[in-house]
């Protein structure tokens, strides 16, 4: 009997996943700190001297994510109940993604498109404000699948 209900489950975990229920999505891994510098009117960087030297004029930093992955998963229609909350009551999610792919690097720092294609700034980087998604907790992984709960993003990005 007990074989048979481990068998169920993992059907059921199978059927999560067949092909025809999958959606495309891009990810994006956040790389690093990206610094911002100061632009004339032209939008050349703005130097100054300092010491003898020429010095960029910084103005601040931004998160910094690697080139969009294109990427086939189960995402949800919305968040689900109470009885299904695999992240706790506390965690704000929209929906959530469902991939038997345990290498998948998905992680607490990615962002991610569904309804929009992702956009790079005029500088060939990725432009996060076109994300749809983020990551709004740790991912659960499980035995043989991980689910991420992700949270809409405000038009205007992260």
């Amino acid at each position: 009997m007990a074989v048979v209900g481990r068998v169920q489950k993992e059907s059921v975990g199978f059927m999560k996943s067949l092909k025809k229920n999958m959606q495309r999505l891009f990810y994006s891994l956040y790389s690093e700190e990206i610094t911002i510098y100061e632009r004339d009117e032209n939008g050349d960087t703005v130097y100054v001297e300092v010491d003898g030297e020429r010095t960029p004029v910084v103005i601040g930093t931004q998160a910094g994510y690697n080139k969009p992955v294109l990427f086939y998963a189960n995402i949800s229609a919305g968040r689900g109940n109470s009885q299904d909350a695999p992240f706790g009551s506390d965690v704000d999610y929209t929906r959530t993604i469902s991939t038997c792919d345990m290498t998948c690097p998905i992680n607490e720092l990615s962002l991610i498109w569904i309804e929009n294609e992702p956009k790079y700034n005029a500088d060939g980087t990725v432009d996060s404000d076109s994300a749809d998604y983020k990551v709004a907790a740790y991912p659960a992984k499980g035995l043989n699948n991980i689910v991420y709960a992700i949270k809409k993003l405000p038009k205007g990005g992260t």
